[in-house]
């Protein structure tokens, strides 16, 4: 039997004993032999098996951080064109625990706010000058808007950005965790937030709670919806907790984002309207 011998001295690495001797065909039109000595002290990069209770441990924190470039979120600027003039913000996504169970952390605008009043959202805001990252961008607003210290966090790291504003912002996604929360106790900025809510992971999680809202704008785009909390997760934040769902917990969030175009739109409308006409002249 002639074998791949270098994926074959990997795998075999992990399971026989200290310094066992395999032969091996390395070059079957020579029929040359080679024997190895090897040893099987190899540190295991398996983790413990992923759950609702250990999600936000170090090690599924090592795992996530991986991740954290390569999962995209469902919208971009493809769908959404970044305008010229365009800034930056970023807001924190504050993993946390309430009774001991894993949370993420919300915010509702509040309703004297000019723009996107009474919204759910992550605490965050724009870039000052004196920020000398994203980091510390959504760590100061997320202080001034709930008056929880910087140093209460434990950053695991940046996200991918994404357009927001209708393209006229760039924002950056902070995933950060703390201790429990109890939001009764938090110092609330009311004249930017209305009310702060926690929801548990294992709540966003489930399938029954989630949905999705299809926009025909441009090349048309679907985002998720998350139900049953305090308040409806729609929107910007929705994204990014998909993004962060994917990164966080693999195999207990399944839900797909897909989206099918649909029929209505001003090119099909349009060609019923030449079609209608056409059959009125005829």
């Amino acid at each position: 039997l002639y074998v791949d011998l270098k994926k074959m001295v990997v795998l075999l690495s992990r399971v026989l004993s200290r310094s066992t001797q395999i032969l091996f065909i390395v070059r079957p039109s020579v029929y040359q032999h080679h024997y190895f000595n090897f040893s099987t002290d190899v540190v295991s990069t398996s983790i413990p098996q992923l759950t609702f209770e250990n999600l936000l441990s170090d090690t599924n924190k090592l795992r996530a951080q991986q991740k954290l470039k390569a999962e995209i979120p469902v919208r971009t600027s493809k769908e959404y064109p970044l305008k010229q003039g365009h800034t930056y913000a970023a807001v924190l996504v504050p993993l946390c625990t309430v009774n001991g169970e894993p949370s993420m952390l919300f915010t509702l605008r509040s309703s004297s706010l000019k723009k996107h009043r009474g919204q759910v959202s992550f605490p965050g805001g724009n870039k000052e000058e004196s920020d000398t990252d994203f980091t510390q961008t959504a760590l100061r607003e997320t202080h001034e808007e709930l008056g929880i210290a910087a140093s209460s966090f434990d950053v695991w790291g940046q996200m991918n950005p994404l357009p927001g504003s209708d393209g006229r912002k760039v924002i950056y996604p902070i995933l950060a965790r703390t201790a429990e929360v109890d939001v009764a106790h938090l110092n609330i900025n009311h004249d930017e937030v209305e009310e702060a809510f926690c929801v548990s992971i294992k709540h966003l999680c489930d399938r029954r709670n989630i949905g999705a809202t299809r926009f025909n704008e441009g090349p048309g785009y679907t985002l998720p919806v998350y139900l049953g909390a305090p308040h409806r997760i729609w929107g910007l934040t929705a994204v990014i907790v998909h993004q962060v769902l994917n990164i966080l917990a693999p195999g207990m969030y399944e839900f797909k984002v897909r989206h099918k175009k649909s029929f209505f739109t001003k090119e099909n409308l349009s060609k019923d309207v030449k079609i209608a006409q056409v059959s009125k002249d005829s």
